[in-house]
């Protein structure tokens, strides 16, 4: 099998203590950390996961690509993850990955495709991840490949850098701008803070997903997880988008056909706001106003 690049002396040994690492496939599948047989495992399930010491003596068996350690819930750290930064020839890193490597100055290592970089910060007060093409936050829920392969430039340690990411996800991932736009069939129609009625439900957002198509993106915890027949870890979203249409996905066969409806229906509006009948988009939106 085909192993990704490790330099096991080069991770910081505060990230080997604990049961948080598991091993993966070529395609970054995590995999129990096994000398024999072999299981799946899972960034959100701690009876997946092993001692250091056990991921490295799999890896070393060559039955695994590669190893990683989790990223914990409730754990300090954070990981970060600048993608498509860095030419694998000549190493030479972008600019704009230079400028958020160098303003968090912790540990970072080259990822295993040779075209990224994974930090990793102490930042206790980051809860929500938020995602983009070529930059993911990551403060819980997955987990990465460990590669060993650190930048020179930086800390051999892992430092607290909440205040410093804290400003990168301010700027990177800026809350979208309250828009006075007409719904679908323009008719007047209320604006909705996704956030505070997330908030006031008690949906947990696991993630803050940056997408063209929406002025706003959240993933979730599906509330039909129960009824999956896999893992439930099938990427549910809940959005809205330009046009103030809210949306629900979830992408498990098991929930294709439920809509945005089917999701207030469990976490109603609070107040004086409710779904409209008379104000539907396309199909899966509902428009909401005053009532």
């Amino acid at each position: 099998m085909y192993q990704f690049a490790l330099f096991p002396d080069s991770i910081p040994n505060e990230l080997k203590t604990g049961d948080y690492w598991v091993c993966c496939d070529e395609k970054k599948v995590p995999m129990v950390a096994l000398t024999r047989g072999s299981a799946a495992a899972s960034s959100t399930d701690p009876e997946t996961w092993r001692p250091y010491e056990d991921a490295l003596a799999a890896f070393e068996t060559a039955r695994y690509a590669g190893v990683g350690r989790v990223i914990e819930q409730d754990g300090p750290y954070v990981g970060i993850d600048v993608d498509e930064c860095r030419d694998p020839k000549t190493g030479n890193i972008t600019a704009r990955g230079w400028r958020i490597i160098e303003r968090l100055d912790s540990y970072a290592e080259v990822s295993p495709s040779l075209t990224g970089v994974k930090m990793w910060v102490k930042a206790p007060k980051v809860k929500v991840a938020h995602v983009k093409p070529g930059l993911e936050v990551y403060p819980r829920g997955r987990y990465f490949t460990v590669t060993g392969q650190f930048l020179t430039q930086c800390p051999v340690s892992v430092e607290e850098r909440t205040e410093e990411l804290l400003s990168i996800i301010t700027e990177e991932f800026p809350k979208p701008k309250r828009q006075r736009g007409r719904s679908h069939n323009r008719r007047a129609g209320v604006q909705v803070d996704l956030e505070k009625y997330l908030d006031e439900a008690e949906v947990e957002v696991l993630a803050v997903v940056d997408d063209h198509e929406a002025q706003a993106k959240c993933r979730i915890l599906c509330p039909w997880a129960n009824e999956h027949t896999s893992s439930i870890e099938s990427g549910t979203y809940v959005g809205k988008y330009t046009s103030e249409a809210l949306f629900f996905k979830c992408h498990h066969a098991h929930c294709g056909h439920r809509e945005w409806r089917d999701f207030h229906r469990l976490f109603p509006i609070r107040g004086n706001v409710a779904t409209s009948p008379l104000t539907r988009g396309t199909p899966g939106e509902v428009v909401v106003r005053l009532v």
